[in-house]
C-alpha cells in the first residue's frame, strides 16, 4: 500500500508541532507617522483619530496635558474604568501609560510624534492571546525611530501658533450655567502654543545611533492653567560581535500643569464675579521615564535568542492650596506624591524553518516578568478662619484629626508568563496561527489562567483570480478585577486626640475566589485587492466577557454585611470596514484616501440573581439583550432607559494630496448613535423619599436620578433634556511646502513650512460646544463628568534636515 505523499507528512509533522510552540506577534494596522496630519496637541494619542477601524480616541477636555479616553475593542461594567484603555508598548516593553490620579497628566505626552516611526494597531485574538491578560482590549505598540546608516544627520523642527475656543455666546453660557462675565475672565481668547524639536543620528557597519531633545508649551484655552514638556531622547543599536547585537533606548521627560480653582477645581462660573486667585496654588508635577535594552544572540541565520528589558517609571506630585477668599472663611492645603514603576523582562527562542519550498515554520517560545509597584502618599487638611492673617491667607494653629487627613498606599503585582507561538504556510496560499500563553498573577490566589488562540488564513489569489485573503480566529485573554477584591480594603481610623478610634480595621476582607474576567474572542476578515488601487477590509468580531466580581449585600445578623461573588456576563461585538485607496501615483501629482468605519453593540447577556442586593444595583433597570451603555433614570417611581452612551456608529475619513511641492492632508472624524442625558439646574432636592415628582420647571422631562448621599438621605435630581451627540468634525488638516530643493548650496537635505490646524469644524446638534465632552454621557449639574471647552488651534511651523 502507498503510503501518503512526501509533502503530506511533512504537513502533518508541522501540525503536530504546532502544539509545543507557536506566531509573532503582527500588527493588523501600521500607521507611518510622517504621513499623517500633525496634531497641536502634545497627547500623542490624538494622531490616531480617525485613523483605524474601532480605535476611538474621545476628545472629552480640552485642558491642556490631559488625556484623551481610548478605548480599542474595550468594555466593562463602569465606563470610566481604565481597564477599557489598550495596552501601550514602545518597541514592544508595556509602558504606564494611564494618567495618574495624583496630577492628571497624560503619560503619552512624554513622546513626540517626532520620535515616533510607525504605530502598530492590534486586535486580533491571535495576537493578543500572545500577550495574555496584559491586552484584554487590544494593544498599540510605538515603534522608535532609529537611527540610519550614512554620515551625521541633523533634524530640527519649531514652531508656534494659537490655540481659541469659538462658539461661547449667550446661549452657550446658559447650557453650562455660566454666567457670561465669569466665564469671560476664567477662558482665555487665544493662547500661545510652541513646541521645538531637534534630533541627531548616524550609523554605519557598528550599528546606528539617534538622539535628541523635544520642547513642547502651551499656555492653556483657560487662563493661568498652562502646560510645558521636555524630554531628552536616545536610541541606539550596536553591533558587537557578528551573532551579536544590542540596542538601548532611553527617553527621559519632564511635565508639569498648572490649575486654577475657577473652571477647573470647581466648574461653578454662575457667579457675577470669579474670586483673586493669586494666592491660589495647584503645581502638578510628572516625571517620566522609559529606558530598554534588546539583546539579539544569532546561533545560527535560523534559529536566534531575544531578551529585552524595560524599566517604565513616574514620580507625580501635586502641591494644592486654596486661600480664604475662595473658600468662605476657611483654607486648604494638600500635598500627594506617586510613584508608580513597571520592571518588564521578556526572553525569546525563536526558530524558522522551511521544510520544502511548500512549507514554512515560525515558532517562538518564550518567558515575561513584569513587577508592578504603586505607592502613593497624601496629605489633606483643611481649618476655618482663625485671628491672624490677611484675607487670603489665615493662621492656623494645633491639630485636629477630624480636620486633617493623611493616606499611604501600595499596590504590587509580580506577573509571570510563558508563551509559545507559531505560524506556517503551506504553499503560500494557507497559514495556520496559534497560541498558548499562562500567566500567573501574585494578585490571585488561583495563581494561573491559560489563553489559548488559534486562526487560519487562506488566500484565493493563488489558486483563482479571486484576489482576497480570508482570516478567521478563535481565543481567550483575560481582565484584571479590581485591587479591593483580590487584597481586601483597609480604613483607618484616627480620632487621635480622642483616642477613641485610633488604629486602622478592614472594610473588606481579601475575596479568596478573586480571579481575571475570561474574555472569549472570535474574529472574521476578508481583504480585497478590488483594483490595483483599491483595497477593502471588512471584519466581524464577537468577544463575551464572564465571570465579573461584585458585591451581595447580606443581613449583618451573619456578622457581615457583604459577600463577595463572581459572575454576570456582557458581550460586545460588531463589524468593521476600512477601505484604502490610491487613485493618483505620478510623479507630479499624487492623491490617496482611507475610510474606515466601525458599527458597535455591547449587550447584558447575565445578570446575578436578586440583583437589587449587589453592588450592580443600578443596573436594575437592564435585561438581557439590553446595552451595558443604557442611560438609565426613574420615572415615577420606576427606573427606565433613557438613552446610550456609547455611539454605534463612528469612523474616519483620510485624504492626502501632493501637486508638486505642495502637500495637503485632513482627517474627518464621525460618531453616531449616542445620547447626552442633561441634568436639570434648577430641579434637584434632598429628601429621605421621593416628595416633589418631575417635572419641577417647565420644558423639563419627567426623567430623574437618585443618589444615596447616606443616612437614609438622597438626592433627586431632575434631568432637563436629552440629545443626540452625533457629530463630524474636521480633526486635523496641514498644509506643507517644500522648498529643499532650492536649499542645497547650504547642504540642507530638506526643509518645509508646515501650517497644521486641528478641531476647526464640527457638525452637530448637540447644544453644547463639544459633543464629546461628556464622559458617561451624563452632563451633571456640577459638571462633574464634563470636560472643559475643546479649542481649536492654528500652528506654523518649519522643518529642516542637514
Amino acid at each position: 500500500m502507498k503510503l501518503l505523499p512526501k509533502d503530506v507528512w511533512k504537513f502533518t509533522v508541522a501540525v503536530f508541532a504546532s502544539f509545543a510552540g507557536l506566531p509573532s506577534i503582527q500588527a493588523q494596522e501600521i500607521l507611518v507617522l510622517d504621513s499623517l496630519p500633525a496634531t497641536n496637541t502634545a497627547s500623542l494619542e490624538n494622531l490616531l483619530q480617525g485613523q483605524v477601524a474601532g480605535l476611538q480616541v474621545k476628545s472629552w477636555t480640552g485642558t491642556a496635558g490631559s488625556q484623551s479616553i481610548i478605548n480599542l475593542r474595550g468594555l466593562h461594567l463602569n465606563t470610566t474604568d481604565e481597564s477599557t484603555m489598550p495596552l501601550f508598548m514602545v518597541n514592544g516593553v508595556p509602558i504606564i501609560a494611564n494618567p495618574s490620579a495624583v496630577t492628571g497628566i497624560n503619560p503619552l505626552t512624554y513622546y513626540s510624534a517626532e520620535q515616533i516611526e510607525r504605530v502598530e494597531i492590534i486586535k486580533d485574538i491571535d495576537q493578543l492571546a500572545a500577550l495574555g491578560v496584559q491586552a484584554p482590549n487590544g494593544a498599540i505598540n510605538l515603534i522608535i525611530k532609529e537611527g540610519t546608516s550614512g554620515p551625521l544627520h541633523v533634524h530640527a523642527h519649531a514652531a508656534a501658533g494659537v490655540d481659541y475656543v469659538a462658539g461661547f455666546d449667550a446661549e452657550k453660557d446658559a447650557f453650562y450655567n455660566y454666567h457670561s462675565a465669569s466665564r469671560e475672565a476664567v477662558y482665555a481668547k487665544q493662547s500661545l502654543i510652541q513646541r521645538q524639536h531637534i534630533s541627531v543620528d548616524g550609523g554605519g557597519d557598528y550599528g546606528s545611533y539617534l538622539f535628541g531633545m523635544n520642547n513642547y508649551m502651551a499656555s492653556g484655552a483657560i487662563k493661568d492653567a498652562g502646560f510645558q514638556r521636555q524630554n531628552l531622547f536616545v536610541n541606539a543599536k550596536y553591533k558587537i560581535a557578528e551573532p551579536f547585537s544590542i540596542q538601548f533606548y532611553t527617553n527621559l521627560a519632564l511635565a508639569d500643569r498648572d490649575g486654577r480653582y475657577a473652571g477647573q477645581y470647581n466648574r461653578d462660573l454662575s457667579g457675577t464675579e470669579v474670586a483673586d486667585e493669586g494666592f491660589f496654588m495647584d503645581d502638578n508635577k510628572n516625571v517620566g521615564l522609559l529606558s530598554s535594552m534588546d539583546l539579539v544572540y544569532r546561533f545560527s541565520p535560523n534559529f536566534h535568542l531575544r531578551s529585552v528589558a524595560g524599566l517604565s517609571y513616574e514620580t507625580a506630585g501635586r502641591d494644592l492650596y486654596i486661600p480664604s477668599n475662595i473658600l468662605d472663611g476657611e483654607v486648604l492645603a494638600g500635598s500627594e506624591a506617586f510613584k508608580r514603576q513597571m520592571l518588564s523582562v521578556h526572553t525569546s527562542l525563536n526558530y524558522t524553518h522551511q521544510f520544502s519550498e511548500l512549507l514554512n515554520l515560525k515558532v517562538t517560545v518564550g518567558n515575561q516578568v513584569v513587577n508592578s509597584d504603586y505607592r502613593i502618599t497624601a496629605v489633606e487638611g483643611m481649618k476655618g478662619l482663625e485671628s491672624g492673617g490677611s484675607d487670603y491667607v489665615k493662621v492656623v494653629t494645633g491639630y485636629n484629626a477630624n480636620q486633617a487627613k493623611a493616606y499611604s498606599d501600595s499596590e504590587r503585582e509580580k506577573l509571570l508568563s510563558f508563551y509559545g507561538t507559531l505560524n506556517w504556510d503551506y504553499k503560500q496560499k494557507f497559514f495556520l496561527n496559534m497560541v498558548a500563553r499562562a500567566d500567573g498573577s501574585s494578585l490571585y490566589q488561583n495563581k494561573w489562567a491559560f489563553y489559548p488562540a488559534l486562526s487560519l488564513v487562506y488566500d484565493l489569489r493563488e489558486d483563482t483570480d479571486l484576489p482576497a485573503r480570508f482570516k478567521v480566529g478563535y481565543g481567550k485573554t483575560g481582565q484584571r478585577s479590581g485591587p479591593e477584591q483580590y487584597r481586601g480594603e483597609l480604613v483607618g481610623l484616627g480620632d487621635y486626640y480622642g483616642g477613641n478610634k485610633l488604629g486602622i480595621t478592614q472594610l473588606y476582607a481579601p475575596f479568596t475566589d478573586a480571579k481575571s474576567v475570561d474574555i472569549y474572542q472570535f474574529d472574521a476578515k476578508v481583504d480585497v485587492d478590488i483594483q490595483s488601487y483599491l483595497r477593502m477590509e471588512l471584519g466581524y468580531f464577537n468577544k463575551r466577557y464572564r465571570d465579573f466580581t461584585y458585591m451581595r449585600f447580606l443581613p449583618n445578623i451573619q456578622g457581615l454585611d457583604y459577600a463577595f461573588e463572581t459572575g454576570a456576563a456582557l458581550q460586545l461585538h460588531g463589524l468593521e470596514m476600512n477601505v484604502q485607496g490610491q487613485w493618483i501615483r505620478r510623479k507630479a501629482f499624487s492623491w490617496a484616501s482611507n475610510l474606515n468605519v466601525a458599527a458597535y453593540r455591547n449587550s447584558v447577556t447575565e445578570l446575578p440573581a436578586d440583583l437589587q442586593q449587589t453592588s450592580l444595583a443600578h443596573l436594575s433597570a437592564l435585561t438581557t439583550g439590553d446595552r451595558i451603555s443604557s442611560l438609565v433614570a426613574y420615572e415615577g417611581s420606576q427606573s427606565r432607559i433613557i438613552g446610550n452612551s456609547q455611539p454605534e456608529l463612528f469612523g474616519g475619513l483620510t485624504n492626502d494630496l501632493r501637486v508638486g511641492k505642495v502637500a495637503l492632508g485632513f482627517t474627518l472624524t464621525y460618531s453616531f448613535g449616542a445620547d447626552a442625558v442633561l441634568e436639570s439646574y434648577e430641579s434637584a432636592y434632598v429628601a429621605e423619599q421621593l416628595q416633589t415628582g418631575f417635572p419641577m420647571a417647565t420644558g423639563e422631562t419627567a426623567f430623574y436620578f437618585k443618589n444615596d448621599l447616606g443616612k437614609e438621605s438622597f438626592r433627586y435630581q431632575g434631568i432637563e433634556r436629552i440629545e443626540s451627540v452625533d457629530f463630524v468634525r474636521l480633526g486635523r488638516v496641514g498644509v506643507a511646502y517644500h522648498f529643499g530643493d532650492d536649499l542645497q548650496k547650504w547642504k540642507i537635505r530638506d526643509a518645509a513650512l508646515i501650517l497644521t490646524g486641528e478641531n476647526l469644524w464640527t457638525f452637530s446638534s448637540y447644544s453644547g460646544l463639544n459633543p464629546e465632552e461628556n464622559i458617561t454621557g451624563i452632563r451633571k449639574a456640577d459638571l462633574g463628568y464634563t470636560g472643559t471647552a475643546l479649542p481649536a488651534s492654528i500652528v506654523l511651523g518649519m522643518k529642516l534636515t542637514f
